[in-house]
């Protein structure tokens, strides 16, 4: 097994090849996905939320806490609702931030939609539950400025370092507009990424990157992992390598 060696930003770097049978990230080999048959169509319905930020010394976090918002359909059994957003992303332009790789490529970074399953309580509940989690998973490419992301990004300063929080009432995130035009996506069973590294979760990873500016990667960058402005690292490869697939099945979802 792999040491738990956790960095100064969180995140466990050590490949985690003996930690379970359903570990993420994952590389995903496109020539090895399986189409899919049968499954019901997959529905997403988000009411907007406030913008709310929290540095959370790993990476930036906004939470929903709108009652109307509904994640089912697909491989999903049940509804589930969002909890909360947030992304990871590489050192510099060019050298990945992704934690899923596509045929071994990494893109700049990635964002996540976390969902719990509403048959339980709350997260805390769900949290170690094999059908417990739902994430939505977006791959981020340096390109144009990304019109919704900006409303985060506009506020980081705001939350430089670790605990430090900001709310925007006048200003409201719409989740639906993080997902790509082009809705294909691959999907199986996995984890978290960040520690413990519970196997609850039901990924759903769009094909197609969405495109975001140099200058809002670096606003996510120029976070500090500390309570000290003056001390801490900035807040870079805030990402877990891939884990070994261990038999299971990635399949693809066509739009």
């Amino acid at each position: 097994m792999a040491s738990k060696k956790i960095e100064k930003d969180g995140t466990f770097k050590d490949k985690p090849s003996g930690l379970g049978e359903r570990q993420s990230p994952i590389n995903i080999v496109t020539g090895s996905v399986v189409p899919t048959e049968n499954l019901p169509p997959r529905s997403c319905t988000y009411d907007q939320a406030s913008v709310n930020v929290v540095n959370t010394g790993s990476s930036w976090k906004m939470d929903f806490t709108a009652e109307r918002t509904s994640l089912s359909g697909g491989p999903l059994e049940g509804n589930y609702k969002i909890l909360q957003m947030h992304a990871h992303w590489g050192k510099k332009g060019g050298k990945g931030g992704s934690e899923r790789t596509i045929n071994g490529k990494k893109y700049d970074g990635e964002l996540h939609l976390v969902h719990f399953n509403t048959k339980y309580r709350d997260f805390s509940e769900a949290v170690d539950k094999p059908d417990g989690l739902a994430v939505l998973g977006m791959f981020l490419k340096a390109g144009e400025a990304h019109e919704e992301l900006e409303k985060i990004c506009s506020n980081l300063s705001a939350v430089p370092t670790k605990g430090k929080s900001m709310t925007k009432d006048e200003d409201f995130i719409d989740p639906a507009k993080y997902i790509p035009t082009n809705k294909t996506f691959f999907t199986y069973p996995g984890s978290l990424t960040t520690p413990g590294f519970q196997e609850s979760v039901s990924w759903f990873v769009y094909r197609e990157p969405i495109e975001v500016s140099e200058a809002q990667l670096d606003a996510m960058r120029s976070l500090k992992t500390g309570e000290d402005e003056e001390c801490c690292d900035c807040m870079v490869d805030n990402w877990r390598p891939p884990c070994d697939l261990k038999g299971r099945t990635v399949k693809v979802v066509r739009a």
